[in-house]
């Protein structure tokens, strides 16, 4: 039998972007033919295992990939909070599908310590975060206003899986955040 434990294709480093434990993975999988038993994320086993060994009632999944870390919480059925020290950039989390989208949203780990502000909808179909607000236009996403730029992400993030549905959003949003410094 062979056993992985996760399978990150990449991982932050000094120097930028390396390889993760995922690209091991793929390495052996290829050159033998076999498929590993995945025992970490985005499986449910270990965060299950976790919880029942915590006893936690409110658990949280804190990572920085979309296809790990939070699919592994949507996957577990708890919340999640992405940091945006990793290799998930905006375009990124904007097009996310479904089970890629993070319950909350934060630069780094220090969001485990602030609340995070709420996202309203308004009835001209926009969402609102902070002193922001979001829209999706028939081919890119829109943004008023001004704040804080991780406001200005999260109020985007609404408009965007509202828009994208299913599927993900596929609009272009280079134009708004570049405007956020992202």
């Amino acid at each position: 039998p062979w056993y992985a434990s996760n399978t990150d294709l990449t991982i932050p480093g000094a120097r930028g972007i390396a390889p993760g434990n995922g690209a091991a993975v793929e390495v052996v999988r290829i050159a033998t033919g076999a498929e590993p038993q995945v025992a970490g994320k985005p499986l449910p086993p270990m965060h299950r295992e976790t919880i029942l060994r915590t006893g936690a009632q409110r658990p949280l999944v804190v990572g920085d990939r979309l296809d790990t870390d939070i699919e592994g919480a949507f996957n577990g059925e708890v919340d999640s909070l992405l940091v945006l020290t990793g290799v998930t950039d905006g375009a990124t989390l904007l097009a996310a599908p479904p089970q890629h989208r993070p319950t909350y949203v934060d630069a780094d780990l220090r969001g485990l310590l602030t609340g995070q502000p709420e996202v309203t909808g308004d009835a001209d179909g926009g969402f609102r975060c902070g002193g922001w607000t979001a829209t999706a236009g028939a081919e890119r996403l829109e943004l008023t206003g001004d704040g804080g730029a991780l406001d200005g992400l999260r109020a985007l993030c609404a408009a965007a899986w509202t828009a994208g549905g299913e599927q993900g959003c596929g609009l272009d949003s280079g134009k708004v955040l570049a405007r956020l410094g992202w």
